[in-house]
């Protein structure tokens, strides 16, 4: 455990990070997760409508994308979390009794159950007769005091650009163009990603060495690996924030600022993040992840992630 002279920070935010191999989720008054477990291998039927029609409104509360969702024909409240390989659903508990297999978060283990979707609508898009994963996220609902019936992520969305307009509230679904404008704009910056697993992750250099960080807009804060938030490039601010796991433990958490890095539109200047032990994002052979882009990042922007071109347009 931390030190406790620092002041606490309660903020109530939300970073949901869920790999295949998988990784979900941590609830703080800021929630941070990740998990790992087997997969689901039926991709269902999908019926894709004109993508250029469908634009999405959301809410953007507690730094996370909240948006309406179809699901067997009852409209729920979902998270658009890049950081999700698939589609995530809140079994409130229902899968108790069901086999299941393990999944690793960042505070522990939890319990995964596969969960059979007949018709999911997003994006003017429809998909039928799905395996999804079941988890039971009443604890991340109790803590955010948001209703949260589960998480969109990559499997439902990369097909072409995923354009994410936070200032107006809005996400589409649209195909992939070697030129994408926004309101007649070129995008400010451009960013080459790699997909690890299922996540976006760019290259940054930092006091010009290079650092591997994942693009995930269901954080809903930037992380940074324990080592680096306690070496040379991190600067501590004196403050502490609560993460609390899946599994219902929770961590005091160093908040620390990064020396800036020029490839990324001077963003990291001054820019916050939470120092946490990684380790368990790690997979061999793939890139080390330094840590996580999250919304305080991406939400200075209009985003637009191409995953066909495997490119990040930061307008």
């Amino acid at each position: 455990m931390l030190s406790q002279s620092y002041p606490l920070r309660h903020l109530s935010c939300l970073l949901v990070l869920v790999c295949l191999v998988w990784s979900g989720e941590c609830v703080g008054q800021r929630a941070v997760g990740f998990l790992r477990g087997d997969a689901p291998v039926d991709k269902g039927d999908r019926r894709p409508a004109d993508p250029e029609s469908a634009v999405e409104n959301f809410t953007f509360s507690r730094n996370l994308i909240f948006f309406e969702a179809v699901v067997d024909g009852r409209t729920g409240k979902f998270i658009l979390d890049t950081g999700a390989p698939s589609l995530i659903v809140n079994d409130r508990g229902a899968g108790a009794g069901l086999p299941s297999r393990a999944g690793l978060g960042a505070g522990g283990a939890v319990r995964l159950t596969d969960h059979r979707v007949a018709h999911f609508e997003i994006g003017g898009r429809s998909i039928d007769n799905y395996w999804a994963v079941g988890l039971d996220l009443r604890p991340m609902e109790r803590r955010t005091n948001e209703r949260i019936d589960g998480f969109v992520g990559y499997d439902m969305i990369n097909s072409g650009e995923l354009r994410i307009d936070y200032g107006r509230h809005t996400f589409q679904l649209l195909p992939s163009r070697r030129h994408p404008t926004y309101d007649g704009n070129s995008p400010r910056a451009v960013l080459k990603f790699t997909l690890v697993d299922h996540l976006p992750v760019v290259q940054v250099k930092l006091a010009g060495k290079k650092y591997y960080f994942a693009i995930d807009t269901g954080a809903g804060s930037n992380l940074v690996d324990a080592s680096l938030a306690r070496g040379d490039l991190a600067r501590a601010t004196g403050e502490l924030i609560n993460i609390q796991g899946l599994d219902g433990n929770s961590v005091d958490c160093p908040i620390v600022t990064l020396a800036a890095a020029n490839d990324l539109v001077g963003a990291t200047a001054g820019l916050e993040f939470v120092g946490i032990d990684l380790t368990h994002l790690q997979s061999e052979g793939s890139l080390p992840l330094a840590g996580i882009l999250g919304s305080v990042f991406l939400s200075r922007y209009t985003v637009g992630i191409d995953y066909r071109r495997h490119k990040i347009y930061l307008w």
